[in-house]
């Protein structure tokens, strides 16, 4: 069973201990990603589903995208590193990091690969803007959409240009790690438990790869983003890294999965 419970803003608001303010119209890595750390760990949480303009969630947040992680009194927790920070903090009932002080630099630089800004996530988001502008919004995102998305991931064709080069370095990375990890005997990517890196690679490998059965709820206007992605990239992800995909929705992560 999914540990978050869906409440309103006012709900929310209201309450203490841990809160998440997710996308509520695409399966967003970036929320994805934060909800599957805290799935995992067993840590309840009140859910907020987040749509463009609604200015409450702003004025309590501050934050203009998501996801965005409260707990208690403490500021508003948007970077994916501190969302993790603050998950491990919360203990649970598993940790999501190596003990091991070199398996931890490895798994936050693959972290930072895979989830920060130019990452495979930035990456991808960049390419299906590219689609959108190059086909008049016949592709991929319809061109409102794209306008309102291409200032925040600094869109230009220059860097569309290079992103599927980008992408592939960062998913040769990973399946690097899933391969020495396999060598040494263990079934996740740092190790014989699920960590962060797991999730992580679980929820920035569906954009490119997840369904209309994975995650049934997307907007139709949006899912056409996805559609433009996969066909662009769906290939370039080595069949190891998409059966770990695959894996970890089936036995650790809810699925389907629900905006």
């Amino acid at each position: 069973m999914d540990s978050i419970q869906f409440v309103d803003v006012e709900a929310a608001r209201a309450a203490r201990g841990l809160r998440l303010i997710v996308s509520g119209v695409i399966a967003s890595p970036w929320s994805e990603a934060a909800k599957g750390l805290f799935h995992v760990k067993g840590i309840p949480a009140l859910g907020v589903r987040f749509r463009r303009g609604n200015d409450e969630l702003r004025a309590w947040t501050g934050a203009h995208n998501v996801p965005v992680v409260l707990f208690d009194d403490e500021p508003p927790r948007t970077a994916w590193a501190d969302i993790l920070a603050l998950a491990e903090r919360l203990g649970g009932r598993a940790s999501l990091v190596p003990v091991d002080p070199e398996a931890r630099v490895r798994m936050y630089g693959l972290l930072h690969e895979l989830a920060s800004e130019g990452g495979l996530g930035w990456q991808s988001r960049l390419i299906m803007l590219h689609g959108s502008f190059t086909t008049g919004g016949a592709r991929s995102f319809p061109l409102p959409i794209a306008e309102y998305l291409a200032p925040k991931y600094g869109y230009t064709p220059e860097r569309a240009e290079v992103a599927r080069g980008r992408i592939r370095q960062v998913l040769a990375l990973c399946d690097q790690q899933l391969a020495r990890s396999r060598a040494a005997g263990h079934a996740f990517m740092m190790g014989e438990a699920v960590g962060a890196l797991d999730i992580y690679v679980a929820a920035f490998l569906t954009p490119p790869l997840g369904t209309e059965v994975d995650c049934p709820e997307i907007r139709p206007d949006l899912r056409a983003g996805f559609a433009y992605l996969a066909a662009q990239v769906a290939a370039e992800v080595p069949a190891s890294l998409a059966a770990h995909r695959a894996l970890m929705f089936r036995e650790h992560l809810p699925w389907p999965i629900r905006l």
